[in-house]
Parts: C-alpha cells; sequence; structure tokens
C-alpha cells in the first residue's frame, strides 16, 4: 500500500450561523477518505455537495467540527503546524484574480518562496523552474492583468508550485476558462503529476475532467456517494443523474450506440477511445466482406 498523504477521519464541519439564527446544517458530514501519495484523484459533485469544503480542510484553511484531517501525519487542527500543512499541500481556487498579489508574473510567483524565508539565488531558481512547468517562462516579464484566464490560472498554479508542495488541491480551476483554457490547465496539472509526481486533488463539475484520474469520488450533500475508478463511477449513470450529474458525453454516446445494436465495448470515455473502437468495429467489417 502506497504512503497516505491525505487522511480524513469521520470528519464533519459546518459554517458558523450568524448570531442568534438557528445552527446551519453540516455541509462535510462523517467523511472517512485517504488519498496516496502520486495519486491522481477528481472530486465531482454539484453545487453545495460539500466539495470545496473538502478543499478547505486539506490544508487547515477550515478545521472540523469533529474528526480528524491529517497531512503526511500533522493534524491540521494543530495551530502550530500550520505552517508545516500549507507548505505541503497548495490549494488552488476557482478564480485567479483573487491568488495574483503581485503586478508582474514572476513577483507573483516569487512571492511564496519569498514569505517562507527562501534565500534569493533559491527563489530566483523555483520562480524559473515553476514557470517553465506551467509553460509560462516567456511571460515573466508580463503584466497578470493582461493574461487570459488560462494563462493566469497557471501562473497561480506556478505560484503554488515554486513553494514545492507535495500535493496539490485544485477547487474547480476551470469554471471561469473558456475551452482553450480549460485545455491549457488540464495539460499543465497532469503533467504536474505524470513528470513530477505532485499528488493531485481536482475538484469540478465537469465531468469530462474526471476521465484520467486514477480515482473518482463523487459527493452529494456533505457525504461520499461513490468511489472507484472512472469507469466503474461512470457506469453508475442512474445515481449520478439522480443527483444532478451526467456521465461524460463520450459515454453516453456510447452507451446509446450500444442500444442500437452497435457491438462497442463498456467503459468507453474518451473520444480517442471511441474511435479506435469503432475503426477496430469497421476493419472487422471490411476484412469479412472481403
Amino acid at each position: 500500500m502506497q504512503d497516505v498523504i491525505l487522511d480524513f477521519r469521520d470528519v464533519s464541519f459546518r459554517y458558523e450561523a450568524d448570531e442568534d439564527e438557528t445552527p446551519l446544517p453540516l455541509c462535510v458530514k462523517h467523511v472517512n477518505l485517504q488519498i496516496e501519495k502520486g495519486s491522481f484523484t477528481v472530486i465531482l459533485g454539484h453545487n453545495g455537495s460539500g466539495k470545496s469544503t473538502l478543499a478547505k480542510l486539506s490544508n487547515s484553511i477550515l478545521v472540523p467540527e469533529s474528526g480528524k484531517v491529517f497531512v503526511n501525519g500533522m493534524d491540521t487542527a494543530d495551530e502550530d503546524l500550520s505552517y508545516d500543512i500549507r507548505r505541503t499541500v497548495g490549494v488552488v481556487f476557482q478564480n485567479p484574480d483573487n491568488q495574483i498579489v503581485a503586478s508582474v508574473v514572476e513577483e507573483d510567483v516569487a512571492f511564496g518562496p519569498e514569505n517562507l524565508g527562501v534565500p534569493p539565488e533559491e527563489i530566483r531558481k523555483r520562480v524559473d523552474d515553476a514557470l517553465k512547468a506551467v509553460g509560462m517562462y516567456e511571460y515573466r516579464g508580463h503584466a497578470p492583468h493582461k493574461l487570459s484566464g488560462g494563462q493566469k490560472q497557471r501562473v497561480a498554479i506556478a505560484g503554488m508550485i515554486a513553494m514545492l508542495p507535495e500535493c496539490l488541491v485544485l477547487d474547480e480551476p476551470t469554471a471561469m476558462l473558456d475551452p482553450q483554457g480549460r485545455r491549457e490547465v488540464l495539460d499543465t496539472i497532469r503533467r504536474l503529476n505524470r513528470e513530477r509526481g505532485i499528488t493531485i486533488v481536482l475538484i469540478t463539475h465537469f465531468m469530462e475532467e474526471a476521465v484520467d484520474a486514477d480515482r473518482v469520488l463523487v459527493m452529494d450533500d456533505g457525504e461520499i456517494l461513490l468511489d472507484g475508478t472512472p469507469q466503474a463511477v461512470f457506469r453508475e449513470a442512474q445515481t449520478l443523474r439522480r443527483v444532478g450529474l451526467e456521465i461524460p458525453k463520450v459515454a453516453q454516446l456510447s452507451a446509446d450506440l450500444r442500444e442500437y445494436g452497435v457491438p462497442l465495448p463498456p467503459d468507453i470515455l474518451t473520444a480517442h477511445a471511441l474511435s479506435d473502437a469503432i475503426y477496430s468495429l469497421l476493419g472487422e467489417r471490411n476484412h469479412a466482406d472481403s
């Protein structure tokens, strides 16, 4: 069994109500979850399902009302450990404008390491390395406000990478982006996981963003409803629809074709896999006709 970097043990949380108001309901309910080092996990769920709260619980932005969250064995409720916890797990939020603090890209990426007291020569190396990792090195002297949404999000990710985290939790990082920006950010995330071994927890409501993950979790009403491989989770189409989610479009198209008698294999989730299956069928048909 691989080492666990994030460990949620019977975790519940509710936000504080205004004074003299009835306590708000739990938005995370008795969650037990372990995230292995080096893995790529996607958490799906509609608005209000608890997935964004889970992100904030992962590095002590929030602490549980009950239960425990451990980061590499460190208790997120221990304020003395918050510095080390946030160096280990970096959280990237939906709106990059809320995380960009400087007027020049490279200065923004340097902000985190500077606050950690990293020596200047090491900061220079980290900034260059982080910007190269997200494909933004050539923009290092640019003003962030002149960048596209996808470019801004990649700069925000670079700012986290420069702090050398072992894990990145990304909370709806593509929600505000156009299709091109989404592709840029997703390609960056996948590359960081594959080439650098950074543990990725991607929170999203876009089903297609989950198809390449090692593991997919579905949250509903503060609880984990489904947990498995993308293939296993997306077989549960009825359960997903019941909580307001759909299976990926390619998976739905494949299922529709099977209903019409096309002998496609199950668990097709990507356009590439679907095209390969169709070409294979056409090749078999041509061979039979000859």
